[in-house]
């Protein structure tokens, strides 16, 4: 047998992955939050990292889309420039991360910029896990100063259950 054969088909695979994550990433950018949605399996986990309206986990699809129709609602410019995504694993089990930064525009004008990570688990296609670091005192900041301009969503309580430290 050609051990390589199965190297090849992976590195095949890996390769769909990460134009798929680039792609999705492309979805955001256009403000198609719906296409990132359809992604998730039934029992994905969706998870932000830090105290702020867009932290918690959520486990179900209808507070997936919650938490997705507030990212529209506060960020409506977010940007994300993908600087790397790495895949490993086989359909049934694959993870996945991209580093990124993003830029975004307040109400008042004023432009701010964050870097950070995705980590994506994925099952045969779905995405049953999706974490999200970032600089969060930052975004604390910039969620605060959204807040002032107006937009109650920005400083609301998190979109399904706070981390581990509590609400």
């Amino acid at each position: 047998m050609d051990g390589g054969a199965g190297r090849r088909g992976g590195d095949v695979y890996h390769a769909v992955v990460r134009r798929n994550l680039r792609k999705s990433f492309g979805e955001v950018n256009r403000g198609n939050y719906g296409a990132i949605v359809r992604q998730f399996a039934p029992e994905a986990e969706h998870w932000f990292s830090g105290r702020h309206a867009l932290s918690g986990a959520r486990r179900s699809g209808e507070q997936i889309q919650r938490w997705y129709d507030r990212l529209a609602e506060v960020m409506p410019d977010l940007r994300f420039e993908v600087k790397k995504v790495v895949a490993k694993g086989w359909p049934w089990d694959t993870v996945a991360f991209a580093e990124w930064v993003d830029h975004l525009t307040d109400r008042e004008g004023n432009r701010y910029s964050n870097q950070g990570v995705h980590v994506v688990r994925i099952k045969w296609g779905r995405i049953t896990e999706l974490h999200i670091y970032c600089d969060t005192e930052l975004l604390e900041r910039v969620l605060e100063k959204i807040g002032g301009q107006g937009v109650g969503e920005a400083v609301a309580e998190p979109v399904g259950e706070p981390g581990p430290w509590g609400s």
